[in-house]
């Protein structure tokens, strides 16, 4: 299996326990994460790979993970 097979699977699985510990189907999830990229590219400007959300059943966590200038 190779890196990018691993990360892809993660990834996967992470979006699954978010959307099971928030009673949330994962395209819901994708949508919320998508419309606060959308919110806060408004303001401030970010890269979709440097943005990052953790939902769970009581916070939503927003990293940013860019290079400081």
């Amino acid at each position: 299996m190779s890196v990018r097979s691993v990360s892809v699977a993660k990834e996967r699985l992470r979006n699954l326990l978010v959307s099971d510990r928030i009673q949330c189907a994962p395209d819901s999830v994708d949508r919320l994460s998508a419309d606060l990229y959308q919110a806060v590219s408004k303001y401030v400007e970010i890269k979709p790979e440097n943005f990052d959300i953790e939902i769970t059943r009581t916070d939503i966590h927003i990293r940013y993970t860019g290079e400081k200038n």
